[in-house]
């Protein structure tokens, strides 16, 4: 029973990160249409309004300036939903960056803790320029080491995942 609990756990937090990317990919979509509409009308009314005030004789005291000030908030508004959906989409590029990096390490520990990138890509259907950029950005983090076959292959080496059986011998850091 409690595998049963542990599985419908797992599906559920799966099915919740594959939601957040995908609306965060959608909201930043619903935002950036927005966006598209106002700056173009922000600037068509600042521009009317502009003309208005120029040709009013009292541009202070007559309603002229009101198409400047709506145009003006509508750009400023626009440009806001821009650069939120912007956040957005790279919010949802992180997920999914993430969600592919599990999919690598998993895959590595199904296979020994050695891959190989045409072999990565094949597995969990990336593309093989996509797999070898998360593979260097772990080796440059030290998560993967990169090693050479005599024939000139290159290996991502996952030690973690091969030395994960001496876990339960480790101890703490002593200070120095």
């Amino acid at each position: 029973m409690r595998s049963i609990d542990d599985a419908t756990n797992q599906l559920k937090i799966k099915a919740g990160s594959h939601m957040e990317g995908s609306l965060k990919r959608l909201g930043a979509l619903f935002l950036k249409s927005w966006a598209v509409i106002m700056v173009p009308a922000g600037v068509g009314f600042m521009l009317y309004g502009l003309a208005q005030i120029l040709t009013a004789n009292n541009p202070i005291g007559d309603d002229s300036i009101i198409p400047f000030a709506i145009g003006v908030t509508l750009s400023i508004l626009g440009s806001m939903l821009w650069v939120l959906a912007k956040k957005l989409n790279a919010a949802a590029h992180l997920v999914r960056y993430r969600r592919q990096q599990n999919k690598i390490v998993r895959l590595a520990q199904q296979r020994g803790g050695r891959l190989t990138i045409t072999e990565t890509a094949a597995d969990i259907g990336l593309a093989v320029e996509e797999v070898e950029e998360i593979l260097r950005n772990m080796a440059d983090r030290g998560f993967v080491e990169m090693e050479i076959t005599d024939s000139g292959m290159v290996v991502y080496r996952f030690p973690e995942v091969l030395f994960a059986h001496e876990k339960q011998w480790s101890r703490g850091v002593e200070g120095g």
